[in-house]
């Protein structure tokens, strides 16, 4: 995702809007679990990130104030993550050096910002596949999904979906078009 819509930030604003809090979760769980692994975290850990990432916004989120002046919710929540990712690595160096296995940590400041990029980047990504997907038909989004996401050749998804190489083709072809044009155009830069 490059941008929030604003439309989502006023709606998690309230605690009992359960389909905002559902779509928050569809855009940003999958990115912070993805960041504190890329960050050197083992998975149980980055789950804990996730769990208090999330008590943080819904804590924060009924007076989060919108003011694009003041930076975006992007970096905002750039800054959540990063400080639970850095407690949990200043724990674990804790634990770690007790045992002389410091030595082999990853720094947890490497590349901190061009990591948090790159997950954004890629979350926006499979957020818009999944929209995407859910434009097309049951066989161009299977097609499409076996041939991009799973690594089968076309040859292959011929044969398991009964479809010529031209429709496969195609299918690739039509899914790929409405991915670029969720990505540029999902969210209005207004809401950025």
């Amino acid at each position: 995702m490059t941008i929030t819509r604003s439309s989502l930030l006023i709606r998690v604003r309230d605690i009992g809007d359960s389909k905002a809090w559902a779509e928050f979760h569809s855009l940003y769980s999958e990115l912070i679990y993805r960041y504190a692994i890329a960050r050197g975290l083992q998975p149980s850990d980055a789950e804990d990130v996730r769990s208090a990432c999330y008590e943080a916004a819904v804590k924060q989120m009924p007076n989060f104030e919108y003011k694009r002046s003041q930076g975006s919710f992007k970096g905002w929540l750039k800054t959540i993550v990063n400080r639970r990712v850095i407690d949990l690595h200043r724990q674990n160096r804790e634990v770690v050096l007790s045992s002389h296995e410091l030595a082999s940590m990853k720094d947890p400041n490497l590349n901190a910002d061009e990591l948090w990029e790159l997950e954004w980047k890629k979350q926006h990504l499979r957020h818009c596949v999944s929209r995407a997907k859910l434009e097309v038909s049951d066989q161009v989004a299977k097609a499409f999904q076996m041939l991009a996401e799973d690594g089968f050749s076309v040859p292959a998804v011929c044969q398991q979906l009964n479809m010529s190489a031209n429709q496969v083709y195609k299918a690739k072809s039509q899914m790929l078009a409405k991915v670029r044009a969720l990505m540029l155009s999902e969210f209005s830069s207004e809401d950025r």
